[in-house]
């Protein structure tokens, strides 16, 4: 699938709050701002939709979604069940080339001079473990609730030091898929997104 510039441009706008929950997208705006016509900026919206970061109002308006305790309690529902099926098959799937790419991320990361390297870098190694799946369905579903996840993360203004913890959970996720330990790799991978949604949680509860 060929990625649409402007939709992953706006998408990244609205996972980082730079659009604001419930802030209007203006069709002309963002025609002039990037120099497109009205077709790919519909598009772009369309999958925004699809994504779940818009909601598009027909005659009125296109409008970023709100965020909620609910959204919250509902991503991580679905997340922390498909990430233990991530695991599995990733075990049994990975290559030597994959093992090593995420490797040489936790290396990055560990070196990583601020919070938003992390963040990226914490995204490539997701992507990395969802594609050694070789399952596409599964990569799409993870790649939408991990970008809704780093939106809500940005929204609840979580303390950042639960990124120091990180490497160190990459590397043993690391380790169990070099052994090929499926069950090993699921529960880590799953502690790994518990423990991030109690860390929001928290914030939301104050």
């Amino acid at each position: 699938m060929i990625e649409n510039p402007l939709y992953e441009e706006l998408k990244r706008r609205i996972i980082l709050l730079e659009y604001s929950p419930g802030s209007i997208l203006r069709e002309k705006e963002i025609m002039k701002e990037f120099g497109v016509s009205r077709t790919p900026v519909r598009e772009a919206l369309m999958q925004l939709q699809m994504a779940g970061l818009v909601r598009i109002f027909p005659h009125v308006g296109s409008f970023v979604s709100d965020i909620s305790f609910q959204q919250l309690k509902d991503v991580f529902e679905v997340r922390s069940f498909l990430v233990r099926q991530a695991g599995h098959l990733a075990a049994v799937r990975i290559t030597d080339e994959e093992l090593a790419e995420i490797n040489e991320h936790v290396g990055r990361m560990k070196a990583a001079p601020d919070l938003k390297t992390v963040m990226r870098i914490d995204e490539e190694i997701h992507d990395i473990i969802n594609r050694a799946t070789k399952n596409q369905v599964l990569v799409k579903i993870l790649e939408g609730l991990h970008d809704q996840a780093i939106r809500i993360w940005a929204f609840s203004k979580a303390e950042n030091n639960y990124w120091n913890h990180v490497p160190k959970e990459f590397e043993d996720i690391l380790a169990a898929l070099k052994e090929g330990d499926g069950e090993a790799a699921a529960d880590l991978l799953e502690n790994h997104t518990k423990r991030f949604v109690e860390h929001i949680r928290a914030q939301f509860m104050v």
